[in-house]
């Protein structure tokens, strides 16, 4: 493994918040003046803009804004912070509001990308994508973990990490229908226009796992649109680079098996074909209630999109899921020593991130193709 070096050097300015009104808002496209790309806005009700993409990437600056409200008037925010390329990439967390974890650890990365150097790729980071239903999670005062609270929005509602369209496919604000053709809740909504818009080199999901010897860094394996496989070899080393620093750093991520036969696979999901191959996917295998069944982020962003609409396609993403071990919060563990261990694990998740997953490694080329960089 590379050698690790630690960089701490103080970031220019703070993020700098965008005024909203508390009302629910929805994402939508528009095109600016002379923009010729169609970019992604929050409106208000009167569905005057009030802050592009585009205007994000312009400012050369940290920023907050708000993607959208939710049904409780909640914000989903954003954090934006400019790079030193034009490589673009995406953060998710909270895609299920009862790994409570996964949320700090996003708003851990956020706090350590404002202290540090401008990393290569821009990034847009999320970090509570469902705040409803993390408030649900954050108000069961008995046993959350267990009964996993705050999942999913409500027992009529599909796992919110089950929602994408087939693998292949765009997303269509007016057809918002998943794979199972189920209503694609709003945040969700927002989160595949913002994809579409936005345009990211490479998207990582932050998780949290409740059985933490399945933690670690994981790695979606890439496919054209007809799901033929284009090959996993950088997507694996990268995953891997990622998972060793965490261990360097005093983290646990045991389901990378890091000690014998390394994999950055997630134990669920079937093996990596090899290129040229069809990939099976999890979906495809999945049996259990409908409200757990369906196309995962991850699934759907790294196939590849072909559609009559030559604006909506795309080429896979390299797509990543990080699974940090247990759904507690670092405060909520009982004893000091079980605290202060929460905590390095954190720093260290977050610190990999920044140091290899937003810096020149595998640097994806314009032409889809890989080259291989190094930081």
């Amino acid at each position: 493994m590379k050698s690790i070096f630690l960089f701490v050097l103080l970031f220019h300015s703070f993020c700098v918040t965008l005024a909203q009104e508390p009302e629910l808002v929805y994402l939508y496209g528009t095109r600016l003046a002379g923009d010729t790309q169609e970019t992604t806005v929050v409106s208000g009700p009167s569905g005057k803009p009030t802050v592009s993409i585009v205007e994000l990437v312009q400012s050369g600056r940290p920023q907050k804004a708000v993607l959208l409200y939710t049904a409780k008037k909640k914000p989903v925010e954003l954090f934006f912070f400019p790079g030193l390329s034009g490589k673009k990439a995406l953060v998710i967390g909270g895609m299920h509001g009862s790994e409570l974890s996964s949320i700090e650890l996003a708003t851990t990365l956020i706090s350590q990308l404002s202290e540090d150097r401008r990393p290569y790729y821009s990034v847009i980071i999320i970090p509570s994508l469902f705040p409803d239903n993390a408030e649900a999670a954050l108000l069961d005062k008995t046993d959350r973990v267990k009964k996993n609270t705050g999942r999913q929005t409500s027992g009529r509602t599909a796992d919110p990490n089950r929602q994408m369209p087939l693998p292949g496919m765009p997303f269509l604000q007016e057809k918002s229908v998943d794979a199972f053709h189920r209503k694609i809740e709003n945040e969700n909504r927002a989160l595949l226009q913002l994809l579409q818009t936005w345009q990211p080199h490479r998207v990582l999901s932050l998780h949290s796992i409740r059985d933490e010897s399945k933690a670690g860094v994981f790695a979606d394996p890439r496919t054209d649109c007809r799901g033929n496989a284009q090959g996993f070899g950088t997507d694996r080393e990268l995953a891997l680079l990622m998972a060793e620093h965490i261990r360097v750093f005093g983290g646990d991520c045991p389901g990378n098996r890091l000690d014998a036969n390394p994999t950055a696979l997630y134990h669920l999901d079937p093996p990596a074909a090899a290129k040229g191959k069809k990939q099976v996917r999890s979906f495809q295998q999945a049996d259990g209630e409908p409200a757990t069944r369906g196309v995962t982020l991850g699934t759907w962003c790294s196939t590849a999109v072909c559609a009559e609409n030559v604006s909506l396609s795309r080429p896979a993403i390299r797509t990543f899921t990080l699974e940090f071990p247990g759904y507690q919060r670092t405060q909520e563990y009982k004893t000091a020593a079980e605290r202060e261990r929460a905590i390095t694990s954190m720093e260290a998740y977050a610190s990999a991130v920044r140091h290899y997953f937003l810096r020149s490694y595998f640097v994806e080329a314009s032409a889809g193709d890989e080259v291989v960089a190094e930081n």
